[in-house]
């Protein structure tokens, strides 16, 4: 019975000294963990504020607990720190958000180049289309060889006309991919080439060109001298350097073409439309523009010597050292100002334009506004 007893105390006591060691295991597990939690906001504290606050905190708090007053540099110190730690957290989440930014910018880039070159793999699918009229075109060149032109081939060449769209080219001297600015249709080029140096008869051409469409057509120092091209649409045409000498361009329409450095010296270009276009540095000697539209032409530097101008009308028209000696004025009309303009090198070259009019032509207004040249 007491062996019994002492057993059962002696396993009481094992127990017991079991229960207290755990106790004092986690109390010291919890003592550690609120130490190193302590150390931890610490160390959290003092990288946030930095040293210079911490430590202009804790002289703040000493002389706020231990003073009646806190002193005005103690404040002052503090105040200070804290602003400098602000603009120290401000240039930091600058840099942190520049170099958050730099990935971006870089997705953003190549986002764009990949756009770009779909657009660019876009456009030349598109041209590739558009292009592949060109065994229509060759068929038309067979059939006007080999049978002449009737009614039939002048249908298909109106229709073969409009449906040869212009389309922007890869540059050949630009960057790798990149498209030209303007669109230009080559096989309307051809086309046209094909048709002026054709032996159809002048007539016939006329009634092609009064339907068909020769728009945006590439033409660049191309020789049409003595060609007829009677009502034919070369709107927006690039036309810079080709040769018009004696060519027949009789209610042509050159809306906006580019027609710098032309020459049109004895062409009939009689109810041509030339409005907007660039006839910069033009040789337009003995030209007749008789009731041709010239409203905001470039005509800068053009040499009009002995050009026939007679109701033609000149609104707008850009005239610097343009020479008009000797060109016939009467019944040109415009609307404003007729802004001539020669300068002082051009007068010693012989280009006393200003003089010539002044001296040839009046002016007379009417109801409408417009100013036309009278012969004096």
């Amino acid at each position: 019975m007491e062996d019994n007893i002492q057993q059962e105390l002696e396993q009481l006591r094992l127990e017991n000294e079991a229960l207290r060691n755990e106790v004092n295991n986690t109390s010291d597990k919890q003592k550690k963990k609120q130490e190193k939690t302590k150390k931890t906001l610490a160390w959290t504290w003092k990288l946030f504020v930095g040293q210079s606050l911490n430590k202009s905190f804790n002289n703040w708090f000493k002389e706020f607990h231990s003073s009646e007053k806190v002193s005005a540099d103690t404040s002052a110190t503090l105040l200070t720190a804290l602003v400098r730690r602000f603009v120290r957290v401000r240039t930091l989440s600058l840099v942190l958000l520049l170099f958050s930014l730099v990935p971006s910018l870089i997705s953003l880039w190549v986002l764009v180049k990949q756009n770009s070159l779909i657009t660019t793999q876009n456009s030349l699918v598109e041209a590739s289309r558009k292009s592949s009229y060109g065994f229509q075109l060759t068929n038309v060149f067979d059939a006007v060889d080999n049978n002449g032109y009737d009614n039939g081939l002048k249908a298909r060449i109106i229709g073969l006309s409009h449906s040869l769209k212009p389309y922007k080219q890869l540059k050949e001297d630009g960057e790798q991919g990149e498209l030209s600015d303007k669109m230009y249709s080559p096989e309307r080029s051809q086309l046209l080439l094909f048709l002026v140096n054709s032996n159809i008869g002048k007539s016939a051409l006329s009634e092609i060109f009064k339907s068909a469409n020769f728009s945006y057509c590439d033409l660049k120092g191309m020789d049409f001298s003595g060609k007829y091209l009677a009502n034919a649409n070369l709107a927006n045409s690039n036309l810079e350097g080709a040769n018009f000498s004696k060519a027949v361009l009789i209610n042509t329409n050159l809306t906006n073409a580019s027609l710098v450095n032309v020459k049109l010296s004895e062409a009939n270009a009689k109810k041509a439309n030339f409005k907007n276009a660039n006839l910069s540095s033009a040789d337009m000697r003995y030209v007749d523009l008789t009731g041709a539209t010239l409203i905001e032409t470039n005509l800068s530097k053009a040499n009009l010597n002995f050009g026939i101008l007679q109701n033609a009308c000149l609104t707008d028209a850009i005239m610097e050292n343009t020479n008009f000696n000797k060109a016939n004025l009467n019944n040109a009309y415009y609307k404003g100002s007729f802004r001539l303009s020669v300068d002082s090198d051009n007068l010693e070259k012989g280009n006393v334009s200003e003089n010539y009019i002044n001296a040839e032509f009046t002016t007379k207004e009417d109801d409408d506004g417009f100013d036309t040249f009278v012969k004096k």
